[in-house]
């Protein structure tokens, strides 16, 4: 079996068959947000294996530190690790795209606003990627601290947030994002925006603040008129729809990077 090492750990990495059982169980786990069963695995009908095999593969995935189960008696879910995992692959793979309909509301709501006005832009993207991904948005504009939030509301209908910790952290972290912003941009980005558009995408831990350490965030750089630097930032549960959001979030980089030419 693989093995890497990040700094002193030692990291099994997981074999194309388990891989695709992390993909199922997260897919499934987005899809309902209940612990995922061996049972479930099976009568879904992607593998062909017995149902024994697949109970001893998700427990060796529980032991690799990709799956958790929650109680002793219910399924599994993924962990942060199964995410990047996720994420990761997804990245790999070509042409992230949204559907036909987002891109036309987007394109709409921007046909109907100054397009020399960076400000009225980065409204637009984040009301209809807020909107879109059911999470909350941040826009900003670099050296600003105007940020244009919306969408917190839509993080309180999820079962996560059943939490009061979690509505809480994430609450600060909606009110202090303004003051906060250059430093957070500071430890995401490495000096100035080379590519037309950039995405970054930490998870959990990965968060630098740990308000939202529970947390996935999405960010993406782009270009703006006037010479200007934007940004949105995507805020959501792990348990988020990383294909639909990375691609509504990559679709609006590129439709402000397109304005700007």
């Amino acid at each position: 079996m693989p093995v890497v090492y990040t700094g002193d750990v030692m990291i099994r990495l997981p074999t194309l068959r388990q891989l695709s059982l992390i993909i199922l169980i997260i897919e499934e786990y987005i899809r309902t947000a209940e612990p995922v069963s061996s049972r479930a695995v099976a009568q879904s009908g992607s593998f062909d294996i017995r149902s024994a095999t697949i109970r001893n593969e998700m427990a060796e995935l529980e032991d690799m530190g990709y799956l958790e189960q929650l109680h002793t008696s219910g399924g599994r879910v993924p962990t942060a690790r199964a995410y990047r995992l996720y994420v990761d692959n997804l990245l790999k793979q070509e042409g992230i795209n949204i559907s036909h309909a987002y891109r036309q509301r987007i394109k709409d709501a921007l046909s109907e606003i100054d397009i020399e006005d960076p400000e009225a832009i980065n409204k637009v993207l984040a009301k209809f990627v807020g909107q879109l991904s059911g999470t909350l948005v941040i826009a900003n504009i670099s050296a600003r601290e105007d940020a244009y939030k919306f969408g917190l509301s839509n993080l309180f209908t999820l079962p996560e947030f059943r939490e009061l910790h979690r509505i809480a952290g994430m609450t600060q972290f909606f009110d202090q994002f303004d003051t906060m912003f250059d430093l957070l941009s500071r430890q995401m980005w490495n000096g100035s925006l080379q590519r037309e558009s950039e995405v970054k995408i930490m998870i959990g831990t990965e968060n630098a603040d740990k308000r939202i350490q529970d947390e996935t965030m999405i960010c993406a750089r782009y270009r703006l008129p006037g010479g200007n630097e934007g940004s949105l930032t995507l805020v959501g549960p792990m348990r988020m729809d990383y294909r639909k959001n990375i691609g509504l979030i990559l679709y609006a980089a590129r439709t402000a990077n397109s304005i700007v030419h």
